[in-house]
């Protein structure tokens, strides 16, 4: 698989899982300016924040809204939703990275062993419960066997691409390297 297919699937993986986020959110906006018993039995005062009140219309209250949707969703479809969004990450950085011809074989490596980590932890979420009702049904030490599996096989993934990671980092540009090295910085 090429990088701009891996590229384009990362981004249709990634739209598929903000789409409807996006969409919830704006459904709620457009109800914010609805009153309802709820909001007009909120407390208020300076602690209404952190007891549900007008605090929880704004981006607190999406990402309560958030969290709760994640918490009902089938384990099943949570495990590949991590994956997807790791998946996308891991394009952004190469997008951001603006690889020259010589560091694009390096960096297919990388893709390469990444993808393989992938697929076998794709196996272990397809192993999990595929809806939010059969997940009540396992128990605590069906859910540390998972992710004791999860761990290895993201080891296992961490160790194969070590020494293509490397090989990469020792080609890059110093700003390239502090791309890298910190991705989650801004500007």
């Amino acid at each position: 698989m090429n990088k701009s297919t891996l590229v384009g699937a990362a981004m249709i993986a990634a739209a598929a899982v903000a789409m409807p986020v996006t969409m919830a959110w704006s459904a709620d906006e457009n109800m914010a300016g609805q009153s309802t018993a709820n909001e007009q039995a909120a407390p208020k005062g300076p602690m209404a924040d952190h007891m549900g009140g007008p605090m929880m219309h704004g981006e607190m209250g999406r990402m309560m809204r958030m969290m709760h949707g994640r918490m009902n969703m089938a384990p099943r479809q949570a495990c590949i939703d991590r994956l997807a969004r790791r998946a996308g990450f891991i394009a952004q950085i190469g997008f951001r990275l603006n690889l020259t011809a010589e560091q694009k074989p390096l960096w297919d490596k990388v893709l390469a062993a990444n993808e393989s980590a992938q697929d076998a932890q794709r196996k272990l979420c397809e192993a999990l419960p595929a809806s939010a009702e059969a997940s009540g049904k396992e128990t605590v030490i069906d859910r540390m066997n998972h992710w004791q599996q999860m761990l290895q096989a993201r080891l296992q993934g961490l160790q194969q691409a070590e020494p293509a990671v490397k090989a990469l980092y020792e080609k890059l540009t110093p700003a390239q390297k502090a791309i890298l090295d910190h991705p989650f910085r801004r500007g």
